[in-house]
């Protein structure tokens, strides 16, 4: 038994735009299009699987993960990158009093770790325990790192 494409639009509703900013972290110089090939690949495969995962939102994630990893590095064996050109990794709220370009920028100097956990924890609103599963890491290490990764980001956006 398959997913129905009911379901599949509600998930793709739901979930689609936290799967495509997390894609996008994996694509530093410039790709986003192949962030958005890896989401769209992900519920594709997700719409043919029999049975369907028991828990379907951390599979999508893990299957982003695992997808973006591998484009990425097929493209590094594929081609060279721009590097003067980088979007930035989300879209400011025009209410928002943020820096977004320095927020974006500021991002860029945590590590990559460091930065999957602040984009999982922020952005894709996954707990914890969820993120910890994904990255094969303990809980406390998970939230220690995230802790750093907070006080990093913090010293960052406090420098003139």
């Amino acid at each position: 038994m398959t997913i129905d494409s009911a379901t599949i639009r509600d998930l793709v509703n739901a979930h689609g735009a936290p799967l495509t900013l997390y894609a996008r972290q994996f694509f530093p110089f410039g790709n986003f299009h192949a962030a958005e090939e890896v989401v769209q690949d992900v519920f594709h495969r997700l719409s043919r699987l029999t049975p369907p995962p028991d828990n379907v939102s951390g599979w999508l994630y893990a299957a982003v993960r695992n997808g973006a990893i591998s484009a990425v590095r097929s493209d590094k064996r594929r081609e060279r990158r721009e590097t003067d050109r980088q979007p930035p990794l989300f879209q400011p709220d025009t209410e928002s009093s943020f820096d977004a370009e320095k927020i974006a920028m500021s991002l860029t100097k945590l590590d990559r770790e460091q930065r999957e956990i602040v984009t999982l924890r922020l952005w894709s609103d996954l707990p914890f325990s969820e993120i910890a599963t994904l990255l094969d890491l303990p809980k406390t290490t998970v939230f220690r790192r995230y802790g750093e990764a907070l006080e990093t980001l913090r010293q960052l956006l406090d420098e003139p």
